[in-house]
């Protein structure tokens, strides 16, 4: 059977339009046009149009009078009128039906509902189904066996579907009965009264007894009580509201169905229209055929180099490289080929032709040839698995990007060259596809690809460069981030063992705790159901366990894990569910998970993200070593799993002690924490004494002082520090204030840090990297308030990635320099883990404190605890 999609566009226009609204999110571009709109529509229609069918009409209102204002004067009178934001966008969403070349249609005096019925009977008539989407619940008279009404809640994501079978099951009445239902009830936003007092229920009542409005109306005399005396006061009202609310299914309108059919949308434009609304991330979802890109690579000049002699003539300094691969991870996917651009020309280098030429191969390792570089990790680790180290760096596109603007930096390569202004580039996944239609096409294709980014780069740099100087941020480049991504590409290459044995040991033992826990929850709910499903588990926590909703209840229960710690002493399930959704992301992540990462050396190869933290932080993903939990026993002993390459060689651990209170202890000048930091006094135990104005504290006050101490690093309120001790709000208040008073020049440095940031939009970190805090002036309270803790943490959390950036250059020069064969594996956060080979501990130790301790220079002494262990889990 043939399919029709049949969209209420006016519905559609304004749920795009304040979904982003109510969050305050009116964007616009940089010419000033509001966008909200039209992207919330342009992202449900291309979700919508995925679907099978063959024939697609978007309905619009014609303007404010129409036949029903005829026959009422005071209809939809009331109405809020349409805000002007949303006015300027109209045309917009229309053009961009015109490139998608989807039929839209309006006609005067007539309602897009009107539409919409006419053309659903034309198309029912010709044996089409008909799926109709709307949030305009009036649509669901036009229900049938072959007519589905789909109503919007969120997007295209969230639908409510109606068919004959569901309409009868939510409203106990057929679906030839809701005109009447509406000429009953009434509707507010379009000012029908109905019958005053009858709502929703008492009219399925009468429906169901009745079966029409005109069924009641005949038994008018027999209904008793004040329903009665209303039905016989305004059954005229009602039978206006039924005139007034059924939409007209065969009035003249001159769209066929062949008008109507589904049609291939005009790429080029789209890709115009998009890049002028600055719609980023619908451009990615843009796979450009073979003729567009040619088209627009007629004048792109490039040279594939396979010959020795030719690779003489090219290899000069300040080139620009591109390493192109197809997929993320590129310690898997082969490398496809390098892009060069220099002051002779623009060249392609194939896999197969690097080992053609020796010269090419010293020009990759050869320190003094300067080249740049659009991810130099990514690059190093590519050369790497060539057997090639690539050195001579002394431009990285993505990095410098990171450090004038690290959100920018999330982008991949065009996003970027966008924000510089350079247009002449392609995503990377218009050219490849995405997902499960992700391909490699004609190696033209690619090569011109590879040739317009290396152009790029070439064109940028020495802007890019300008911008840090004017900044004063090029040696941020220079000497710490392009340094560390060397640092970092050899971590990655050697990547880390795993003990399978002990991953095997770990997934049997999870299993059993996990079987155990869902008998333990299932006793106690009386009966089995999906643990995991949020909705199953909300019925039985607040339902059949009948434990106090903590919230106003909306469509459904949270169950999200502040719920659960609000409800723990309810009910002995509810730890058990903690518990379980605790081993469970466990078992899936870092049991089941580490599993599909491994490579076939036994190892796991991290990818660090250097460009992606606003903070200067590293991440790191497949799989996430940061993310691993230490505060619970099966957390940390995920730890015992990673192991030394060889039996004979350990691993260590160095790890920064307290180093963002003592960056804090520097950077305000707290007199009382520089004393006790060089003194080496227990720093929790310092502020308990001196905020409970105590000799003698206790173990608890110890906690509480510790908790304040980092709390304060994060910029916590006295609600969050009262929630983390377990304290009422006004004992946290109090506690913050006291700790203000021991140590003001905290608060100070606060204050200052607070107001630098509405002066300037940013904060920065000792070494001058900037975090861009914009909502530090912001209208909305909470949104001021959260940029507010941003602004007070950033400084100190930046500080701190820095010190260990540093360190893990400097202890990685000496390595080589000293010519150890002892390994860097891993960073989290404050450690660095080694691979330390038999023989070399003392040497390792003393090269790792030194240059650890000796990072930065602060007032305060950086501190290492250290030590050694067969596995990560016996070292921390």
């Amino acid at each position: 059977m043939k399919r029709m999609i049949l969209v209420d566009g006016n519905s559609l226009m304004y749920r795009a339009y304040y979904g982003m609204a109510a969050s305050g999110n009116l964007t616009m571009n940089s010419k000033g046009i509001y966008t909200n709109a039209i992207y919330a529509f342009a992202r449900m229609m291309n979700h919508l149009i995925q679907n099978h069918y063959d024939n697609i009409l978007v309905a619009f209102d014609a303007g404010k009078q129409t036949l029903r204002h005829e026959w009422m004067g005071d209809y939809k009178a009331g109405r809020s009128p349409m805000p002007d934001e949303l006015r300027m966008q109209i045309a917009y969403i229309k053009e961009y039906l015109s490139i998608m070349h989807i039929m839209q249609y309006e006609q005067p005096l007539y309602e897009a509902d009107d539409i919409i019925g006419t053309m659903a009977k034309k198309a029912e008539d010709a044996g089409y189904h008909v799926d109709i989407y709307s949030s305009d619940k009036d649509l669901l008279q036009l229900i049938s066996d072959n007519t589905t009404i789909h109503l919007t809640k969120k997007g295209m994501t969230d639908l409510e579907d109606y068919n004959p079978d569901s309409f009868f099951e939510k409203y106990q009445i057929k679906h030839t009965q809701f005109v009447d239902l509406k000429a009953l009830m009434g509707d507010k936003s379009d000012n029908l009264p109905g019958i005053p007092g009858i709502g929703e229920k008492k009219a399925i009542k009468y429906l169901q007894a009745y079966e029409t409005l005109d069924g009641i109306i005949a038994h008018k005399d027999e209904i008793t009580g004040a329903d009665g005396q209303r039905i016989r006061e305004h059954y005229e009202s009602a039978l206006l509201c039924k005139k007034m609310a059924t939409i007209l299914r065969e009035f003249d309108m001159p769209v066929t169905i062949d008008d109507t059919k589904r049609q291939e949308c005009d790429k080029e434009k789209l890709i115009a229209f998009y890049q002028e609304l600055e719609f980023k991330s619908l451009l990615k979802e843009i796979t450009l055929p073979q003729a567009v890109v040619e088209a627009h690579s007629d004048s792109l000049e490039y040279e594939i180099v396979d010959n020795p002699v030719r690779f003489k003539e090219i290899l000069v300094p300040d080139s620009a490289m591109i390493f192109e691969t197809f997929e993320y991870n590129y310690h898997r996917s082969p490398l496809i080929a390098i892009g060069m651009k220099n002051h002779i020309g623009t060249f392609i280098i194939e896999p197969d032709s690097i080992f053609k030429s020796m010269d090419f191969m010293l020009y990759l390792s050869d320190k003094d040839n300067h080249k740049a570089i659009f991810d130099y990790k990514r690059a190093f680790v590519l050369c790497k698995r060539l057997g090639i180290d690539l050195e001579g760096v002394d431009f990285d596109l993505l990095l410098a990007t990171y450090i004038l603007n690290p959100s920018v930096a999330k982008e991949e390569f065009k996003g970027i060259s966008d924000y510089y202004e350079y247009s002449d580039v392609y995503y990377d996944e218009q050219i490849y596809g995405k997902g499960a239609k992700k391909v490699l096409p004609d190696k033209s294709i690619i090569y011109k690809h590879i040739a317009k980014k290396a152009n790029c780069l070439y064109s940028l740099k020495k802007n890019v460069l300008g911008k840090l100087e004017e900044k004063k941020q090029l040696a941020l480049l220079t000497d710490i981030e392009i340094p560390l991504s060397r640092v970092l590409g050899k971590m990655e290459f050697n990547g880390i063992k795993v003990d399978l044995a002990e991953l095997e040991r770990q997934k049997l033992s999870l299993e059993t705790a996990i079987k155990k826990l869902e008998g333990d929850i299932y006793f106690h709910s009386k009966k089995e159901f999906n643990i995991a499903s949020p909705k199953q588990l909300g019925t039985i926590l607040f339902e059949d366990l009948a434990i106090p909703y903590p919230k106003k209840k909306g469509n459904s229960y949270s169950t999200d894990i502040e719920i659960l710690q609000s409800i723990i002493g309810y009910h002995p399930i509810v730890p058990l569910i903690i518990e379980y959704r605790a081993k469970t992301k466990l078992y899936s992540t870092y049991v089941q998970g580490l599993r599909e990462m491994i490579y076939p050396d036994q190892k796991v190869h991290t990818i660090f993200q250097q460009a992606l933290t606003q903070t200067g932080r590293l991440s790191s993903v497949e799989p996430n070593l940061q993310n691993i939990p230490i505060r619970t026993t099966e957390g940390h002993l995920i730890r015992k799993m990673f192991i030394p390459d060889n039996s004979n060689n350990k691993l260590y651990s160095a790890d920064y002690s307290q180093i963002e209170l003592r960056v804090l202890a520097h950077m305000a000048n707290v007199k009382k924490l520089i004393e006790a930091f060089n003194s080496g006094e227990d720093i929790h135990s310092k502020t308990a004494k001196e905020v409970f104005n105590k000799a003698e504290i206790t173990s608890e006050d110890r906690r509480r002082a510790k908790a304040v101490n980092f709390g304060i690093v994060y910029g916590i309120s006295a609600f969050g520090l009262a929630t983390d001790l377990g304290i009422t709000n006004a004992l946290a208040a109090d506690f913050i204030k006291k700790y203000y008073a021991v140590y003001p020049e905290i608060k100070e440095f606060m204050d200052g840090t607070i107001e630098f940031c509405k002066e300037t939009g940013y904060v920065r970190t000792m070494k001058n990297r900037m975090r861009y805090i914009p909502d530090i002036n912001s209208k909305i309270y909470m949104q001021r308030e959260f940029a507010k803790r941003m602004a007070m943490n950033a400084p100190i959390q930046g500080s701190a990635a820095d010190i260990i950036k540093i360190a893990m250059i400097k202890v990685d020069n000496e390595m080589e320099k000293q010519g150890l064969k002892s390994k860097l594996l891993i960073q989290v956060h404050d450690e660095l883990v080694f691979e330390v080979y038999n023989g070399e501990e003392e040497k390792l130790q003393k090269i790792v404190r030194d240059n650890m301790q000796t990072a930065m220079s602060l007032t305060v002494p950086l501190i290492v605890d250290d030590s050694f262990g067969s596995n990560w889990y016996e070292v921390k």
